[in-house]
């Protein structure tokens, strides 16, 4: 189903269509969807490369009388995958399996490494070209923003513990931050970074617009 619904978003879009998918950490989602929190990345693996069949126009149960499922997707192969995630079996998976990496996180350093162990998977798959190669931060601008971007993350991500509270000290609340990571992610080869505002609040896309032009 996601497979259809995806390749009809693809037609819409005119090929304009970026998915994303990582299996997360979070336990209490997999208990509330309810689904296996075990072996999570092996059945993600599995289910993108049968929905690679389905945009490829495959049978996808022969046996059983499934056949092709419609309609086909705009981009050639499907729509462009982006995989995230911060183990290495993670990021070597988008790298053999993905159209790119998702990184997240503001340390430099540890995206650069996590982009080359892509590279490296996307190597040893045989792959032409290079991967996709993006970024995602939480941010806040403006009076207290660095007690709202905290106070977020410190809330969404509490089950990870001490790291929580690392994440929200560094996290980007200034216009310096952002010009500050745009170019130090700029210099490591970075493709795309994904602000997302952690505030209900429309004026952090107005302040972020008035940095980055």
């Amino acid at each position: 189903m996601l497979a259809k619904q995806a390749a009809s978003l693809d037609a819409i879009s005119n090929g304009r269509l970026t998915l994303g998918f990582g299996v997360g950490r979070r336990e209490d989602a997999y208990k509330a969807a309810p689904a296996q929190y075990n072996n999570r990345g092996r059945r993600m693996e599995e289910q993108i490369k049968t929905m690679r069949r389905i945009w490829n126009g495959e049978d996808v149960d022969a046996k059983n009388g499934v056949g092709p499922i419609g309609p086909p997707p705009v981009q050639n192969g499907g729509p462009e995958i982006l995989i995230g995630g911060g183990t290495p079996q993670a990021i070597a998976r988008a790298g053999r399996l993905g159209d790119g990496f998702l990184a997240a996180g503001t340390n430099p350093e540890a995206v650069e490494a996590a982009y080359q162990t892509a590279v490296d998977a996307w190597t040893a798959a045989g792959k032409p070209g290079k991967p996709r190669l993006a970024a995602v931060c939480s941010y806040a601008l403006g009076p207290n923003a660095a007690d709202v971007v905290g106070g977020y993350i410190r809330d969404y991500y509490s089950f990870l513990g001490p790291v929580a509270e690392q994440m929200a000290q560094n996290a980007v609340s200034s216009t310096e931050a952002v010009t500050g990571l745009i170019h130090d992610l700029d210099g490591i080869g970075m493709d795309e970074l994904v602000f997302l505002p952690s505030a209900a609040d429309m004026g952090q896309l107005d302040r972020l617009a008035d940095i980055i032009g």
